[in-house]
This record gives C-alpha cells, structure tokens and sequence, in this order.
C-alpha cells in the first residue's frame, strides 16, 4: 500500500509544484507590501465589501487573517475539490481506475491511498507557502513595530490544514457517490461557494444567523486572534472528524460503485439486474 501511496503522490507533483509556486504570491506580494499601505487600508477597515469577503485590514495580524489564512486555504479548497473529484470520477472517465481495479488491490487500499496521497500533497503545498512566508514576513518586520514572529504567520497558516483536508474528502465522498464529475464537481463548488459567503453574510444578516454551524467556513477563524493564538481546537477537532466521516462513506460507495456505467447509487441496482 505504501508504494501505492508513493505513486499517486508522484501523479500530483506537478500539481504540487505549481499550485505551491501560485500560491506563493499571497505571502511574497501582500505581506511585502503591507509596510508601505498598512495606513491606506487602515482607513478602509469599515467598507461593507471587505466584510462581505471576509476580510479585516485593520491592522498586521488581521492583515494577516484576512488574506493568508483565508485566501490561502480557500484556494486549496479549489485544489482540493478538483484533485477529489478527479482522482475517483475523473479517472473513471479517463478509463484509469478501471484498469487499476483489476489488480488484486482491494478497493478500500485504493481509495484511501489516494485520501493519503491527497492529505499529504495539501500539507506540503501548504507548508511550502508558509515558509516562503518566514523571509517576506522578516524583510517586511524590519519596516514596522509589531509583536508577531514568523513563527505566528507560519503556525497559524499550518492550523488552517483540517479545513483543506475536510473539502478533500466531501469531494472525494462526492465522486464515488455521483454519476459523472461534473456532478461532483458542481455539488463541491456549491458547498464551497455557499460555505463562504454563508459565514461572512451570517455575522450581518439576521436572516442567516441560525444556519452559521451549516457553512463549512464558520469553523475558519481568520480574524487576528487566530494569527497570535490559533484556531479554536473544537473548530479543528470538528473539521477532522467531518473529513473522516467523508472519508469512510467514499469508501463505501466506491467499494458498491459500479464503474463505467455513469450510474447514482438508487440507480447501479437496476443495471445489475
């Protein structure tokens, strides 16, 4: 099973150098120039549009919140529901997973292979980008006062991991369980794109107060007490049991799905018969 694991990491190296190197314009770009307008977005703090995005510019650490751990993780959530969707449907369609059926792997080896290779691709993306972090964040410190290290920048973009990890597996949950990877696809933006704007909107709008525990980024805090102390551990205790939770129900629908048919689950009964 390792060497298993080993070559589905292999399969996503080039997304892992390239989705790293993109993603390393938040930290080199943003906190490099914060010393330079931190008085400019200071004075723009209150404009209804940042806190429709989520975003607070009120000073470093919520400087920070709102563009490295909110941008950062909301991007690898795109990376991950396209690398969940198409390491199941994706590949079904292109004809690999049946070929890799064939081997006498059981399938619950292979899926969860593929949950590894996944975590493990997203960690390193994202650790890659913390780092690059530590001489922006160093450069940048030496142009203003403040009481953070980079050590602060670099844990708290590492905390933001269980959210990445929990989009990965709904995603690969939704591709063993969809006909096609569209669908997969479509159903996981819908989660994402709802997820964001429903926390943000939730905080202002009475309307959706009640439904803030249902949007995957109310358990996202990028506020700049997330930058000194981190993310609430029942947050991050939440997020992981959701990831796994999605994980064991991908395992149960790939395990029952029958491929090349393009078929639901309430539909794969009528095709065997």
């Amino acid at each position: 099973m390792i060497r298993l694991i080993w070559q589905e990491i292999k399969f996503r190296k080039n997304a892992i150098i390239w989705w790293g190197l993109g993603l390393c314009f938040f930290p080199i770009v943003y906190l490099g120039i914060y010393p330079e307008v931190a008085d400019e977005m200071a004075g723009l703090a209150d404009l209804e549009i940042y806190k429709t995005m989520g975003v607070s510019i009120g000073g470093l650490e919520e400087w920070i919140g709102s563009i490295l751990i909110l941008f950062v993780p909301l991007l690898l959530c795109i990376f991950a529901i396209i690398n969940g969707t198409g390491t199941i449907a994706g590949e079904e369609e292109d004809g690999r997973l049946e070929m890799l059926v064939t081997l006498p792997i059981p399938r619950w080896q292979i899926i969860t292979s593929k949950a590894l290779a996944f975590s493990i691709s997203s960690f390193i993306i994202l650790a890659f980008v913390s780092l690059v972090s530590i001489p922006v964040f160093e450069a940048a410190n030496s142009q203003m006062e403040t009481d953070l290290v980079a050590f602060d920048v670099v844990s708290a973009m590492i905390s933001t991991w269980p959210l990445i990890f929990a989009v990965g597996m709904i995603s690969m949950f939704l591709a063993s369980f969809s006909a096609r990877r569209l669908y997969a696809s479509l159903i996981g933006a819908i989660i994402l794109v709802i997820g964001y704007f429903g926390k943000n909107l939730s905080g202002s709008t009475k309307i959706l107060e009640p439904f803030e525990p249902l949007f995957i980024f109310s358990y996202l805090d990028n506020t700049g007490k997330a930058v000194t102390e981190g993310q609430q551990i029942e947050d991050t205790i939440f997020l992981l049991i959701l990831g796994f939770i999605a994980f064991l129900l991908a395992v149960v629908f790939f395990h029952r799905r029958k491929l090349t048919v393009g078929a639901w689950p309430w539909q794969r009964s009528k095709i065997d018969h």
